[in-house]
């Protein structure tokens, strides 16, 4: 290939054509071809641009998001531009909204509780400590920046205080309280029998020209499946790593020692009593001091929060807001915490916020690591680090060596990498690397199955890159009858028992419609019945499907009742008639379940709160897409 594109340039044509490129590039620059200068914009939100280079990036860290949620089965299809573009740009605007929101709410972050929340991520983590180079390495490998993942923290926060700030403005009313427990704690009485998918499929046969009549009109669903011979090569990072020194070990624990904070890290719980229009100083510390009367009583510190406190977000954990070392909460609340003991509770503390009570439910002193802990940790930092720079120029190789390769032995020899094979695969029936959803896409491509090019060199993960070459193409072919004969059986059989039993509850239905009582019914074609008495919707002792659909019947009252034929998950049909319907009141939930009922509503009554304002932001804004 690469000879015939060189004989080819030296024509009269190619050289002419070659000069009408020089021209405008040597006269206006390359921006001649591939377009002007400046930052191309998609999109305006309030007069505020949204730039191409911010959607593409955008887009890049959404693929590299689903990938790493889909792992080996990443669909390629699911990846393109063309579906990721509309979701992420509207996600951008949406985003846009927010954060012009927040700014004219004068809703802001420090760059201290964006470095505070960027420690206290467990992905930046080693042994429970922050550690600066693996922060610098997960931002590298995903493809951000410090100072732009930190400009997405702030975002995020700002938004969050926001989002924060119209959720806790939402409320449920008694009259939903009473609405809703009428529907959850409803029960129901009813009578049933049961027609077993077994004993009804014993009265259905299947002959073979009946089988034979299906297989001939349904062909093109035996037949085999697409297979194909792959020859691969695969590079992990992990293939580049090399031993480590005893010296480069004692060297990156020295530093590693030097960073480490040996501080003393509090774990703390608080119920935070908050300041508001509707409730002053005094209010607040009547309530806060009622509390701390209940506690004196013995009440649960953790129970209290939960019920109590207005920090939602630390309540549904018991009011617990996590370690810190002196530095991570306003300065009042900091020497208040660091004055208690262990279950140690504070008295009344206010800051900005409001008043809080402060419990201390851990204490401990950071030890520093020794050499044999950190060890195999230092070891996969320095080798990743060393590697990382061969493995991506041996991929960057690969890709330039199997563009214009014809298979893949010659890109092997190169690279001094083995060639890989596999068996006879299909999509169903690939295993392993070969299973991912990528890989699959490629080697049954127009391009690589039919054309019988190299795939493009595929990345699976950061640090696993595959290339797959064709070597056999077995095409599908109609199964024989003798193969599939069994399924077909099962499939006709299933069909025909499912229509006989509909059918024989249909009679059932008829013969309590004309007054035949339901036991009655049963008794006569010999299937057991049931009577269940005041049932809710949690009840166990009930088939679920059966259940379900026993709740999704219209409701009966003034002793009517309601027959119907319902078809259950595993085959069987269930005949049931609807005696009773009570609905459920406030009152017959416990303290417990009235509380997860309410958070419940509340969690509800917020998203759609917050789903409101977002539409009203939009309804309001001058929005224009390019």
């Amino acid at each position: 290939m690469l000879q015939n594109i060189r004989n080819n340039s030296q024509g009269l044509v190619a050289k002419f054509i070659i000069g009408l490129i020089i021209i405008p590039f040597a006269l206006f620059g390359i921006d001649s071809l591939v377009g002007g200068g400046g930052p191309a914009n998609v999109a305006t939100v309030n007069g505020e641009d949204i730039t191409l280079m911010e959607l593409d990036q955008a887009m890049n860290l959404e693929r590299r998001r689903l990938l790493n949620r889909m792992g080996e089965n990443a669909d390629p299809s699911l990846l393109t531009d063309e579906l990721l573009r509309g979701p992420v740009l509207e996600r951008l605007i949406q985003q846009h909204l927010l954060m012009q929101a927040a700014s004219d709410e004068s809703v802001v972050v420090s760059a201290t509780a964006i470095d505070q929340a960027i420690v206290n991520m467990s992905q930046f983590q080693e042994n429970g400590q922050f550690s600066p180079q693996l922060y610098q390495n997960i931002l590298r490998s995903n493809g951000y920046t410090p100072s732009y993942f930190k400009q997405m923290m702030s975002d995020e926060m700002a938004s969050s205080q926001l989002n924060a700030g119209i959720a806790g403005s939402a409320f449920v009313t008694e009259a939903e309280l009473e609405q809703v427990a009428s529907i959850v704690g409803q029960q129901r009485s009813f009578r049933y029998f049961i027609l077993p998918k077994a004993k009804v499929a014993a009265q259905v046969q299947v002959t073979d020209a009946e089988v034979q009549a299906y297989y001939d009109a349904n062909i093109d669903s035996f037949q085999s499946e697409d297979q194909v011979k792959l020859e691969y090569i695969e590079l992990k990072q992990q293939d580049f790593f090399k031993p480590v020194s005893d010296e480069d070990l004692q060297r990156a624990y020295a530093e590693d020692i030097e960073s480490f904070n040996s501080q003393e890290e509090r774990r703390v719980s608080h119920i935070l009593i908050e300041l508001s229009d509707d409730r002053d100083e005094a209010e607040a510390r009547a309530i806060i001091e009622s509390l701390m009367k209940k506690l004196d009583n013995g009440d649960d510190f953790g129970a209290l929060a939960t019920e109590f406190s207005d920090d939602r977000g630390s309540a549904r954990n018991g009011g617990d807001l996590g370690y810190t070392q002196g530095d991570t909460f306003p300065e009042e609340f900091e020497t208040a915490l660091a004055e208690l003991d262990v279950d140690q509770v504070s008295a009344p503390v206010l800051t900005d916020a409001g008043f809080h009570l402060i419990k201390a439910t851990e204490i401990k002193q950071g030890d520093k690591p020794s050499f044999d802990d950190r060890k195999p940790i230092l070891a996969q930092r320095i080798q990743l680090a060393a590697a990382e720079a061969d493995f991506i120029k041996a991929v960057e190789n690969l890709r330039d060596l199997v563009f214009n390769s014809e298979g893949l032995s010659s890109p092997a020899k190169e690279l001094s990498v083995d060639v890989k094979q596999s068996a006879l695969i299909g999509r169903a029936s690939a295993t392993g690397t070969l299973a991912n959803t990528q890989v699959l896409a490629a080697a049954f491509s127009t391009d690589v199955l039919e054309d019988g090019n190299n795939s493009e060199v595929l990345e699976l993960a950061t640090d696993h890159f595959i290339v797959v070459n064709v070597l056999e193409h077995q095409p599908p072919a109609a199964k024989p009858l003798s193969d599939v004969k069994a399924g077909i059986v099962a499939q006709l059989s299933a069909t025909r028992s499912t229509e006989l039993a509909l059918k024989l509850a249909e009679d059932s239905l008829a013969a309590l419609s004309a007054g035949s009582a339901l036991e009655a019914v049963a008794k006569a074609g010999d299937y057991e019945w049931q009577v269940q008495q005041n049932i809710n919707r949690n009840n166990v002792a009930v088939d679920p499907g059966l259940l379900s659909a026993v709740f999704a019947m219209p409701a009966v009252s003034d002793g009517a009742v309601v027959n119907k034929a319902l078809s259950l998950s595993n085959g069987d049909v269930a005949v049931v008639q609807l005696e009773e319907v009570e609905d459920g009141s406030w009152k017959q939930f416990s303290i417990a379940e009235q509380r997860g009922l309410k958070s419940e509503l509340e969690r509800n009554s917020s998203a759609r709160s917050i789903s409101g304002f977002l539409n009203m932001l939009r309804e309001n804004a001058e929005i224009t897409i390019l």
